[in-house]
């Protein structure tokens, strides 16, 4: 019962946090942007040294390419973001942020580090440090089983 009711709590708690980010201040400054765009933004903004490109989104959000091509389609096409043919790779698209994206990163960033502040409201560092190993932890042990699933679902087709 207690494994069932932590992936139940985590999936509450994002819906949750997803429903929270759809009514913060950006969301009055520009209406074109949900709050999944938004995390987009932000890790793009973040990334300045680095060049960004399609496949750090899915990494980075644990999504498909699928996925992270629409959510991607979606910012261009609202003129969020604009992708750029990579240097060293054409096949490649760097992805970067537009005047449009940078105007609203203070607004975002903001409604981002009120979020992280009230999710950790009465909470020690140690608790914090504490709490984000246990779901990095998480995260690499459902990453495992995926990786041992599609080995089975592989070694099943040969």
């Amino acid at each position: 019962m207690g494994k069932e009711r932590i992936g139940r709590t985590l999936h509450a708690l994002n819906t949750t946090i997803h429903r929270f980010v759809e009514i913060y201040s950006h969301k009055r400054e520009n209406d074109l942007l949900t709050g999944a765009n938004t995390w987009v933004i932000l890790f793009i903004a973040e990334q300045k040294d680095t060049p960004v490109y399609l496949r750090d989104i899915e990494r980075h959000f644990g999504v498909t390419r699928s996925t992270a091509s629409k959510v991607v389609d979606l910012l261009v096409r609202k003129g969020f973001v604009q992708r750029h043919v990579g240097k060293t790779d054409s096949r490649l698209r760097r992805l970067t942020l537009t005047k449009q994206s940078e105007d609203l990163l203070e607004t975002i960033c903001a409604d981002h580090e009120m979020l992280e502040q009230i999710l950790v409201k009465g909470f020690t560092a140690k608790e914090i440090a504490a709490l984000l190993s246990y779901l990095d932890r998480m995260q690499e042990n459902i990453d495992a089983a995926e990786r041992e699933r599609q080995k089975a679902l592989k070694e099943e087709t040969v």
